[in-house]
């Protein structure tokens, strides 16, 4: 971890102490909440793409009526 708190310091040149410890932090806690939002992520993917898979379609789904609100020049007369 540490190997890769110094590449990552040289890497963006950073020398000060308090840099360095916001490195630390982004390294040390950043990058594995990264790494489990991208795998939660493909997990919802997977679990949303099997359900689709599994689940047979009983009807196609209703057309849409129109608004309540909205009537056409015929109606209002």
């Amino acid at each position: 971890m540490e190997k890769l708190v110094e590449i990552f310091c040289h890497a963006i040149r950073i020398t000060d102490p308090l840099s360095i410890k916001i490195a630390v932090g982004v390294i040390g806690g950043g990058l594995p909440l990264l790494f489990l939002f991208a795998l939660f992520v493909m997990l919802g993917e997977l679990a949303a793409g099997l359900r689709e898979s599994t689940m047979p379609v009983s009807h196609p789904p209703a057309p849409r009526k129109e608004r309540a609100g909205r009537r056409s020049a015929a109606a209002r007369k």
